[in-house]
């Protein structure tokens, strides 16, 4: 996860520099049939990766939960029954 914050950091500040003019190789780089530069497609799909991952880790965690709660109520069932 934090390699996802650290990439999408770095193509902020690279496309903050291209567009300042800092880095002028950068600005010539058009991704093809679209109106956008190659970082803006970059950082768009970073961006998106990371939400995925974020929402899949949520998921996981969540069945998990569930897991837990399960396993604590079947032992809980076995306790009522052995009383």
């Amino acid at each position: 996860m934090a390699g996802w914050i650290l990439f999408i950091a770095v193509l902020a500040i690279l496309s903050y520099l291209t567009d300042i003019g800092v880095i002028t190789f950068l600005q010539n780089l058009k991704a093809p049939f679209l109106n956008a530069s190659l970082l803006s497609i970059l950082i768009l799909l970073s961006a998106a990766g990371l939400l995925v991952r974020m929402l899949w880790m949520k998921n996981k965690a969540g069945k998990e939960r569930l897991q837990d709660r399960i396993q604590m109520l079947e032992s809980e069932l076995r306790a009522a029954k052995g009383k």
